[in-house]
């Protein structure tokens, strides 16, 4: 009898799913490195297998580089294809990009309410970035309700993930008493003096 026991490949496979020994990670990194090495139609490739196969990050980079137009022509409603598919599997920059897809109007109508709701998912999961774009549609009523307190809290959040446009829209708050704030020049200087760097 050739071969191996049908039981012993199964739980090699299973090993291997258990140790995230996915091969399509290594086909990933190398068609990451054909990316930074400016071979971008052999990027293209790459990735558009990987990601035909379902591989998230490759949906996503892939939709990065329709959109870009590198090593693919340039199109934005298969940017935006790629972006979804990427986003239904909870990728990040999938989620972010077609966000910012339905708020531009690039690739699909402009639609503030998609845009605001697919925001708001990744800005629940902690990611800066989308905090701040979900409380700049509260303050602005874009794709939802204005609500100045929620902006503030969403402000606040996106601020301390580090993310500095936050911390100066909310010293702008302070300073000109927007969004349900009293004016507070204190305060405003305070927020402002965080967007500095560390001095040693």
């Amino acid at each position: 009898m050739s071969g191996h026991p049908a039981w012993l490949l199964l739980g090699f496979g299973l090993l291997l799913a258990l140790l995230g020994c996915d091969p399509r990670q290594d086909q990933y990194r190398v068609a990451m490195q054909r990316l930074f090495q400016g071979d971008h139609r052999a990027a293209a490739l790459a990735l558009s297998a990987l990601a035909e196969n379902g591989h998230a990050p490759s949906q996503f980079r892939l939709g990065a580089l329709y959109r870009l137009g590198l090593g693919v022509p340039r199109n934005t409603r298969l940017a935006v294809y790629w972006f979804e598919k990427a986003a239904r599997q909870d990728d990040v920059g999938g989620q972010y990009w077609l966000a910012e897809s339905y708020r531009r109007g690039a690739g699909v109508p402009v639609s503030p309410e998609l845009a605001f709701d697919w925001f708001h998912r990744l800005a629940e999961r902690g990611y800066a970035p989308a905090q701040y774009q979900v409380a700049l549609a509260y303050a602005e009523g874009r794709g939802v309700a204005h609500d100045g307190p929620m902006a503030i809290v969403w402000l606040q959040r996106a601020s301390a993930g580090g993310y500095t446009d936050a911390t100066r829209r909310l010293a702008q708050a302070y300073r000109n008493g927007e969004l349900g704030l009293p004016r507070n020049p204190e305060q405003a200087a305070a927020w402002e003096r965080k967007t500095q760097p560390a001095r040693f």
